[in-house]
């Protein structure tokens, strides 16, 4: 009962090694998807500071050579796939999103070098994240050999907050783990109210009343899908803990972790604060943002 997914798998490359890391992550995607292979270099327009057409012909070839290279690296891996490859001028990050109108997922590296310098940490991958008009996956390295064990190993995490974003972040994870045949941990992380009052005055509330709710936030968002697939085995964990600590610790060896564009309570400015950048600074797996599948992103 997959979602209903289509065009191709894009990927950007630039030649650095992590854009290669995500260049492998991507064929293998394409191959479990059944969809073809996207590369795309993106290459900023020199403008009149370098003048010349040889400068122009040189950023060309080079952008080829960077494609042509990726495509011999996933024929190597991949022969089963269908591969196609461009080289656009364009700013990086509205080059990706324009592509993302006509792609199921657009796939990147956590660092990168050339047309996409300092992807994951600056404008463009805020840029690609927010207004990709679909998923958006940033491939990061594994966890480190002692942290592997210690998140959902071998699963899909997946951010829940009860907000229509992180329906769309469920939507997604629930067709991956049906496609890849895993299980799901969903992932609900809260913190209790400010503890003092007016004049420092001691704040009272039941703990346990509130850690209910908070569990029945989780339950009844993840509720219809389980009912969907009720194959996958789906683990339920409400953390009273902040956003990125939660979902950190949790990707530790994990397949992917899923998050949605905005979120509310704990998720709160996901792609534009600090949940975003310890996921992309600090994940232990792939970290995939989900975007609702046929709505343009403002």
């Amino acid at each position: 009962m997959s979602v209903g997914l289509t065009g191709p798998v894009v990927v950007g490359v630039d030649g650095s090694p992590a854009a290669t890391t995500a260049l492998r992550w991507a064929a293998d995607e394409a191959a479990l998807r059944e969809l073809p292979l996207r590369i795309v270099h993106v290459s900023e327009d020199p403008g009149p500071r370098l003048g010349d057409g040889a400068a122009e012909a040189a950023i060309s070839s080079a952008g080829h050579t960077v494609t042509e290279h990726a495509m011999a690296e996933v024929r190597a891996i991949r022969p089963d796939i269908t591969l196609t490859s461009e080289v656009l001028r364009d700013d990086p990050a509205h080059g990706l999103i324009r592509e993302s109108e006509s792609a199921a997922l657009v796939v990147v590296g956590s660092r990168g070098h050339g047309g996409f310098h300092d992807l994951m940490l600056g404008s463009t991958s805020l840029q690609v994240s927010m207004h990709a008009k679909c998923a958006v996956a940033v491939v990061r390295p594994p966890a480190a050999p002692d942290q592997a064990g210690a998140g959902a190993v071998g699963r899909i995490v997946v951010g829940v907050d009860g907000s229509p974003q992180s329906g769309d972040a469920l939507a997604f994870a629930f067709d991956e783990a049906d496609r890849r045949g895993c299980g799901i941990t969903a992932v609900h992380a809260w913190l209790g109210p400010i503890t003092t009052g007016a004049a420092g005055m001691p704040f009272v509330y039941d703990v346990d009343t509130l850690r209910a709710q908070e569990e029945s936030v989780l339950e009844t968002a993840v509720a219809g899908w389980h009912d969907r697939y009720p194959h996958l085995d789906l683990q339920r964990i409400t953390m009273e803990s902040s956003a990125a600590a939660a979902l950190t610790e949790q990707s530790m060896g994990a397949l992917l972790v899923v998050v949605g564009c905005r979120g509310l309570g704990g998720f709160t400015g996901l792609l534009l604060g600090s949940v975003s950048q310890a996921l992309i600074h600090h994940a232990g797996c792939p970290v995939v943002v989900a975007h609702r599948l046929g709505e343009a992103k403002k």
